[in-house]
């Protein structure tokens, strides 16, 4: 079930912002970030001086690792053991998938994380802000391992966030947990078994600026060689229609010591990049509102209202996906999946909208149907409830995803084959003018379908800004 804490709680909006929290949604992942530099300028009196806190963690991590000789050694696997932190069982955090647990850094990521750190060391770069910096460029560490890692270092300051809220709001459900053998008053899952712990808005971004790749470009103020090669890497990456790699970060990093030295020094001047909640410029919280309001604006009856079967379950969705393709070309949904400078909005802004609208309808018509998103940016499933056994899924993709065909090729198959499903549909959100990659994906399944492949249904919806001539 996906709903905001403040309906989970059934407590105005507006007492949890007051209270700095995250109105966040259960069940998914709100794609927020815990931004260890926003930490610098927080108004949360259980989190003020927690940003020294990080750096006293991380410092005796790089003692160790200028005492380590060699890898393997005494030094290096007590700096690994200080750098592996445990899944936070128990904890549902308002910045991820809130009901799921936080990821571990286990032995594998922390050798990574001991390797990356000992190089910086031999290069007399001695800064405890390193450890933030890597996932820029280590490959499998993002943001949201970064996150995880500031929240474990700081996870007394976050239970006593927490559990103020919780009295002084009076939340309810709530009760008594144990963590390092301390008892916290902690607001209770809906699965009635694991805590909820709050993380105030005040620190939270969409990307951390320690991961944000663009500040690479503030570094060249510093040093013209960088500004060169990163232009280099920039130009390399667009011939081929991608994202610098982090192996081209890290080689062009790592040349030089005053390289990471500059980088250092700008991420230490930046302020961070906190999120506008008000404004909610990417819609990170907005989508369900939207979605919904769209949805009753534009009212749909569904005859099926206990599907039994898969062609039940299929005519269901048909009647869905063709009032949602309808509410975006012709009732001007299309608008809301812009940003303010006319850019299309990521991805999965698209892919909420859709479940926010289709989770409308069935409520609207009092469909018994099980529907709930993939808890990051994964399809729709779609499912049949009362014993009945069936399944489709919904996978929606803007046109201009470079990687439009391999998602059609390999990820529902995968899907699909994973979790016993039925039939999916791969739902083209056209955002651009250009439609290589649609008729590219057509051409695809029209050579599967003749080869006697199962594929997937593909629906191509026009959002582009400027209605197309058969509008007009």
């Amino acid at each position: 079930m996906v709903m905001k804490f403040s309906k989970y709680f059934k407590i105005a909006a507006a007492a949890l912002r007051e209270q700095g929290v995250l109105n966040a949604h259960l069940g998914i992942d709100n794609r927020l970030f815990v931004d260890p530099n926003l930490l610098k300028s927080t108004k949360i009196a259980e989190l003020k001086g927690a940003r020294g806190d990080l750096e006293r963690y991380f410092s005796p991590v790089i003692t160790l690792l200028k005492a380590s000789q060699k890898e393997k050694d005494v030094a290096w696997e007590e700096a690994k053991k200080r750098l592996t932190f445990k899944e936070e069982h128990g904890t549902a955090l308002g910045y991820a998938s809130a009901g799921k647990f936080g990821r571990a850094i286990g032995p594998e990521l922390a050798e990574i994380l001991v390797m990356r750190g000992k190089q910086i060391v031999d290069l007399k770069i001695e800064a405890a802000e390193m450890f933030e910096l890597i996932g820029l460029f280590q490959e499998h560490f993002g943001a949201d391992l970064l996150s995880d890692m500031a929240v474990s270092i700081l996870k007394d300051r976050f239970l006593a966030y927490t559990q103020r809220v919780t009295t002084e709001l009076k939340l309810r459900p709530s009760g008594k947990f144990v963590f390092e053998q301390k008892d916290w008053i902690l607001p209770v899952h809906p699965d009635g078994k694991r805590a909820l712990v709050f993380v105030p808005s005040d620190i939270l971004s969409p990307l951390p600026v320690a991961l944000d790749r663009s500040e690479i470009s503030d570094v060249a103020q510093f040093n013209e060689e960088v500004r060169q090669r990163w232009n280099e890497i920039v130009a390399a990456a667009s011939k081929e229609d991608k994202v610098p790699s982090k192996t081209d970060i890290r080689e062009m990093l790592f040349a030089k010591p005053k390289n990471l030295a500059d980088l250092i020094d700008v991420y230490r001047k930046a302020a961070g990049n906190k999120y506008d909640f008000d404004a909610d410029p990417d819609g990170l919280l907005s989508w369900e509102h939207i979605g919904r309001a769209a949805a009753e604006a534009s009212p749909l009856t569904i005859d099926v209202r206990q599907p039994k079967s898969i062609d039940d379950l299929r005519n269901v969705l048909k009647v869905i996906v063709e009032q949602f393709k309808k509410n975006v070309e012709q009732n001007k949904l299309y608008q809301v999946l812009y940003n303010e400078d006319g850019s299309p909005r990521r991805e999965v802004f698209s892919q909420r909208l859709f479940f926010a609208t289709a989770d409308t309808y069935c409520e609207a018509n009092n469909v018994d149907l099980s529907r709930e998103p993939d808890a990051g940016n994964g399809p729709v499933d779609f499912k049949l409830s009362r014993g009945y056994k069936g399944r489709i899924l919904v996978e929606v993709k803007k046109s201009n995803n470079p990687d439009l065909i391999h998602g059609f090729e390999t990820q529902l198959p995968a899907y699909e084959k994973s979790e016993a499903t039925d039939e999916s549909i791969y739902l083209i959100m056209r955002v651009a003018q250009g439609d290589s990659g649609i008729q590219s994906v057509l051409a695809l399944r029209e050579r599967q379908v003749k080869a006697g492949k199962k594929v997937p249904q593909v629906i191509v919806i026009d959002a582009r800004k400027a209605p197309s001539a058969s509008k007009k």
